[in-house]
C-alpha cells in the first residue's frame, strides 16, 4: 500500500485556473479548490492541507495577501506553506508576496512544470528539519 498522498489548497476565483492547476497536480497530489480567500481559509481551518497555492486578487472579500498575513498570524497555521499564485509579474510583486508572508512565488501563466518543481520544493523545505528559522 502507497503512502497517502498530500492535499493541495488550489484558490483561485477563476474556476478555470482552478482546473488547469488541479490538472497539473492530480497526478502526484490530492487536490481541493477554493474560489475566494474566505473559502480557502475556512478549508485550511479544517485540517489535512499540505500547501495552499493562493491568488492574490479575488474578486471582492480579503485578497491572497490578507489571507495570508492571518495565516502567519493564527499560531495552529502559521507553518503552512504558501506559494504565491498572481499575474502580478514585477519584481516589486515579488517581494510584497513574499514580504507579507509566502513562501514562494509563480507569476501566470505557470507551466506544468514551474508548478510541480515549486509545490516539491515547498513541501521538502517544510518537512526538512531546522527549515524553518
Amino acid at each position: 500500500m502507497s503512502a497517502p498522498r498530500p492535499t493541495l489548497l488550489v484558490a483561485d476565483d477563476y474556476p478555470e485556473n482552478c482546473k488547469l492547476f488541479s490538472i497539473y497536480l492530480r497526478k502526484d497530489y490530492e487536490v481541493v479548490t477554493a474560489l475566494s480567500a474566505e473559502a480557502a481559509l475556512a478549508r485550511i481551518q479544517e485540517g489535512g492541507i499540505a500547501a495552499a497555492l493562493l491568488d492574490i486578487n479575488y474578486q471582492g472579500g480579503m485578497s491572497g495577501l490578507d489571507l495570508v498575513r492571518h495565516l502567519r498570524a493564527d499560531p495552529a497555521l502559521a507553518a503552512l506553506p504558501t506559494l504565491a499564485l498572481t499575474a502580478h509579474a514585477s519584481p516589486e510583486d515579488r517581494r510584497a508576496c513574499l514580504e507579507a508572508g509566502f513562501d514562494a512565488y509563480l507569476s501566470k501563466p505557470v507551466l506544468k512544470a514551474q508548478m510541480l518543481t515549486a509545490v516539491e520544493a515547498l513541501l521538502m523545505e517544510a518537512t526538512t528539519p531546522g527549515s524553518s528559522g
